[in-house]
C-alpha cells in the first residue's frame, strides 16, 4: 500500500490540567453537622412525641439533601470539560469508523468462506474415519476447533480423539444397555421403557436396582390387593360371595373355611392370628374396624423371628 497515513501519539495531544475538587472549613461544617447528629441522636418516635420526632426526621433529611445537591452541582460543572472532549473524540473517531466497516464486512466473508471451506474438508475425513470407529458420520457432531486455521495432521489427530472418546461412550452404553435388557428378561419385564431412560451418563446399576424395586412394589401391591380381597368375602354353601356386590366368585375346591349356611340373626366369633407385612395389617385392622364388628387385639404386632 502506498501514501501511508501514520498518526503517533505526537500528532495527538491533549491539554489537560488535573482539578481539585475540596470543600472549604470542612472541619468547621463536620463539627456543625456533628451536633445536629448529637441534638437527635438516640431518638426514639412514641405516641407522645410522634409529632417532634417527624419533624427531627424532616430537619435531617434536608441537611441530607442540602449536601448532596451541592454534591450533584460540583459533579456537573467538573463533567463539563470531559463532556467536550469527549465529543471531540467522537468526532474524530467517526470518519474512521465509516471506513473500517466495509473492510471488517469483507474480512468476515473471506473468513467465512474459508471456514466453510475447512467445513466441508472435516466433513470428508469424518465420513472417511468414523467408520473404522463403529460411528455413524451422520451422528457426529462438528466441533469448532475442528474447523480451526491447522494442519491436516493436527486436524486428524483431533479426530483420533474425539472419535476414540465417542467409540468409548458408545460402547459403555451399549454394554449398560445389554446389561439392563438380560435383566429385564431373568425378571419377566419389558425392557422398553427402563432403556428409553438410558443415556450415556446412566449407571446400569441404578436402572437395575430401580427395576427390582419396581418389580418388588408390584408384588407387594398385588399380595395387598389380594389380602384386601379375601377380607372382602365370605362363604356361604361352599360358594364366595363378594359382600359388596354379592356375586359368586369360583375358587379351587380347597377352601380355608368351610361354614354352614348362618342364620342372619346369629352372631358368630372367630379367632385367627395373621403374619405379613405391618403396613398390610393396618389396612386389616381398617376394614374390621369399617366394619363396626366387635374384636380386641389380644397383642400387639410384633417382629417375627426368621
Amino acid at each position: 500500500m502506498t501514501n501511508e497515513v501514520e498518526l503517533t501519539q505526537s500528532d495527538f495531544t491533549v491539554t489537560f490540567q488535573p482539578s481539585q475538587i475540596s470543600i472549604n472549613n470542612f472541619d468547621e461544617l463536620k463539627a456543625k453537622i456533628n451536633d445536629y447528629a448529637k441534638k437527635y441522636d438516640g431518638l426514639v418516635a412514641t405516641d407522645e412525641s410522634l409529632k417532634g420526632a417527624k419533624s427531627a426526621r424532616a430537619e435531617l433529611n434536608k441537611l441530607i439533601k442540602t449536601i448532596n445537591d451541592k454534591r450533584i452541582a460540583v459533579k456537573r460543572d467538573y463533567d463539563e470539560p470531559y463532556n467536550d472532549f469527549k465529543r471531540d473524540v467522537d468526532e474524530l473517531q467517526v470518519a474512521l469508523k465509516s471506513t473500517i466497516e466495509p473492510i471488517d464486512n469483507s474480512i468476515k466473508t473471506i473468513e467465512n468462506k474459508q471456514r466453510d471451506e475447512r467445513t466441508l474438508k472435516v466433513k470428508e475425513l469424518i465420513n472417511n474415519m468414523a467408520p473404522e470407529y463403529g460411528l455413524d458420520p451422520n451422528n457426529i457432531s462438528i466441533e469448532d476447533k475442528w474447523t480451526n486455521k491447522i494442519s491436516n495432521m493436527q486436524l486428524t489427530k483431533l479426530l483420533k480423539e474425539g472419535f476414540t472418546a465417542k467409540k468409548h461412550i458408545q460402547d459403555t452404553f451399549n454394554a449398560n444397555k445389554k446389561l439392563v435388557e438380560e435383566h429385564c428378561k431373568l425378571v419377566g419385564t419389558d425392557p422398553a421403557g427402563w432403556i428409553s431412560q438410558m443415556n450415556e451418563d446412566t449407571d446400569a446399576s441404578q436402572i437395575i436396582s430401580s427395576i427390582d424395586k419396581s418389580i418388588d412394589d408390584e408384588k407387594k401391591r398385588r399380595e395387598y390387593d389380594e389380602a384386601i380381597k379375601k377380607m372382602a368375602q365370605t362363604h356361604v354353601n361352599d360358594k364366595t360371595i363378594d359382600k359388596e356386590t354379592g356375586e359368586i366368585i369360583e375358587e379351587d375346591d380347597d377352601q380355608p373355611i368351610d361354614d354352614d349356611e348362618p342364620d342372619k340373626s346369629d352372631s358368630y366369633s372367630m379367632t385367627f392370628e395373621v403374619t405379613g407385612e405391618l403396613p398390610v395389617l393396618k389396612e386389616l385392622y381398617k376394614f374390621i374396624d369399617s366394619k363396626n364388628l366387635k374384636f380386641s387385639v389380644v397383642k400387639n404386632p410384633s417382629k417375627v423371628s426368621d
